[in-house]
């Protein structure tokens, strides 16, 4: 036997791309299904209206609920690691140069790091 614990399979996870799919499929769903019923039943009873009217709406705002979380943006602020100067910024940048020494500084996981070695020749444009 071997010393190693077995592992469990990873997960997939919802990502940015997949949320925002799968919201507007909801919400796409839902809409055609109210105009549907509201179209169909709500010409001679109110029935299809009850039940129309809020699809159509849940619809609508559905989709912009659970997109929430990608519509807001983060403050990332801290020392540059080059020189110690504080730095302000917003997570949705990826690089950017320091006012004070001039030194590219890169954004990862809401902390301002040095840039790699890897990375330099993308990151200045060269």
């Amino acid at each position: 036997m071997s010393s190693e614990e077995p592992t469990a399979p990873r997960r997939r996870t919802f990502d940015s791309a997949y949320a925002f799919s799968f919201a507007i499929a909801v919400g796409l769903i839902l809409f055609i299904a109210g105009l549907v019923i509201s179209l169909t039943l709500g010409s001679g009873t109110s029935v299809g209206l009850i039940f129309g009217i809020p699809l159509l709406l849940a619809g609508l705002i559905l989709p912009v609920f659970m997109m929430r979380d990608l519509f807001k943006q983060n403050e990332v602020s801290g020392p540059c690691p080059y020189c110690s100067n504080p730095i302000r910024t917003s997570d949705a940048t990826l690089s950017l140069m320091c006012p004070n020494c001039k030194n590219v500084v890169m954004v990862r996981d809401m902390k301002l790091c040095p840039l790699d070695n890897s990375t330099a020749g993308n990151a200045t444009g060269a």
